[in-house]
């Protein structure tokens, strides 16, 4: 998400409670035996022989992140999500159907859960078989129809319908709500951090990524666009339908929807990789001066951090909201932020949180501190020696405007505030110092091929980074992201 994107007044939190786990029922002690006879001792008993079938298995309603406890769920891991959406900007309704392929990772599984607020259930299979399903705060917890076992494949399909809820989240006080934005002649979805589960089910964490496709029927006249490769576009006489496909994994929160009338450009990086830009007519010419430099900025980070991980890249203009979003491979760009500082701090993304993402939120440092840290070096390549001038300047102004909150634990509505993005910059920007420029770069680059396409924790880079180095750096994250 894009600094610009901060906000000085907090909005008042919420208080989001995990779904607590059932203890199992305690079986009743059994009734004491008489004691025997010397003279009539009982016969030894027959050994039963050993349980064959595995006890009842349920997934965990938490995926385990300490700092948001309430999201994600255990028991699967899902593969891929095909997404078929009806959706028109004259309405705020979401016609839907998620098919879900995922991997029971339990012996015995016989119920999990997904996170999914709001809408009617109109059909709920699992491998085609009915399923029942109940709902608590967030979860929406299938009875599945037969036990599935550890390793076997699985598919859900929910169909539903309905208006969806429109909630604030604690860690994004400055929106109205997270999900589906509907605007006149304009819908689109921005899900940081969790906002995903308000129009799709979804084990809503970055430590379970997946594939995508998404089907989505909008009103003639109106464009469709999400991630990677349309590969489809069908046309009737008062709808359109567009298939997008992405298949590299995606975490939740990335995954977005962009209904509007847009203007198309098609372009590529230096290097040949797909660009694609939508924007509308009545900003065109900021836009274009805003996206201008992407394809030389793209190459410039492949060659800092690694190639590019993706089919293709692009950027799509929305209305009103004063925010962007790295939404993987198509960012949202607001009307409000059309500058080359946002545009470049996005594209970061792409590495930075997109190709590897964070095993915990607390974690908002590695990618906001690092989007914010790579535009500076981007604005200075000509001149590196004037970085050092910048991170001065924004050294004086962390020890005034940062609060007293350990970085790698911000209160929740801090989670978009100065702290993970500007003190995060400035401990990147300590880190290479300390490193060196050949080992702060290698490190980085061997981080991306050792964790891309997942989610890597605190302990996960640590390591890589004192690989790299030869260095003993635990008092040094200590220092920084705990206070210690």
């Amino acid at each position: 998400m894009s600094a610009c994107t901060l906000a000085e007044t907090p909005a008042p939190t919420l208080s989001i409670v995990p779904s607590p786990t059932a203890s199992p029922t305690q079986p009743e002690p059994p009734t004491p035996l008489p004691s025997p006879t010397a003279t009539a001792l009982p016969p030894s008993p027959t050994p039963l022989p050993p349980t064959e079938t595995p006890l009842p298995q349920v997934g965990g309603r938490s995926i385990g992140d300490p700092y948001a406890p309430e999201l994600g769920n255990t028991g699967y891991d899902v593969q891929h999500y095909a997404l078929q959406l009806a959706l028109d900007p004259a309405q705020v309704f979401v016609d839907g159907a998620a098919t879900i392929e995922a991997i029971a990772t339990l012996h015995n599984l016989v119920e999990l859960s997904l996170d999914f607020s709001g809408f009617d259930i109109q059909t709920l299979t699992v491998n085609g078989l009915p399923a029942t399903y109940t709902r608590d705060r967030g979860k929406f917890i299938i009875a599945l129809p037969e036990p599935l076992a550890e390793g076997q494949a699985f598919t859900m399909f929910v169909d539903y319908a309905g208006v969806p809820i429109q909630t604030g989240s604690q860690y994004v006080p400055f929106v109205h709500h997270l999900g589906l934005q509907f605007l006149p002649e304009n819908i689109y979805a921005v899900n940081e951090p969790d906002g995903a589960h308000y129009w799709f089910p979804c084990n809503d964490h970055p430590r379970d990524k997946a594939t995508y496709t998404f089907e989505i029927t909008v009103p003639a006249g109106f464009e469709a666009i999400s991630h990677g490769t349309l590969i489809e576009e069908v046309a009737e006489a008062e709808r359109t339908t567009y298939v997008w496909d992405h298949p590299f994994p995606m975490a939740s929160y990335l995954a977005t929807v962009v209904v509007g009338n847009y203007e198309l450009q098609e372009t590529t990086s230096p290097s040949g990789v797909p660009i694609r830009y939508y924007y509308f007519n009545d900003v065109r010419d900021p836009f274009v001066q805003a996206t201008s430099t992407t394809g030389e900025a793209l190459d410039w980070m492949s060659a800092q951090f690694g190639a590019y991980p993706f089919e293709s890249f692009g950027f799509v203009t929305t209305r009103l909201i004063r925010a962007s979003l790295e939404t993987q491979t198509m960012v949202i760009l607001s009307e409000n932020m059309l500058n080359e500082e946002t545009a470049i701090h996005e594209l970061a993304h792409q590495w930075f949180g997109d190709w590897v993402s964070m095993a915990s939120w607390a974690d908002m440092w590695h990618n906001e501190g690092f989007a914010v840290y790579i535009s500076l070096m981007w604005q200075t390549r000509n001149n590196p020696g004037s970085l050092n001038i910048f991170m001065q300047n924004l050294e004086a102004e962390v020890q005034r405007e940062a609060s007293a909150d350990p970085l790698g634990n911000l209160a929740p509505q801090r989670m978009f505030g100065f702290d993970s993005y500007q003190r995060g910059a400035l401990m990147i920007h300590t880190l290479r110092q300390t490193m060196g420029d050949e080992a702060f770069f290698a490190g980085l680059r061997m981080y991306f091929e050792r964790f891309g396409g997942g989610a890597a924790s605190r302990a996960d880079f640590l390591g890589v980074m004192e690989e790299a180095s030869g260095m003993e750096l635990d008092a040094f994250f200590d220092e920084w992201l705990n206070g210690l």
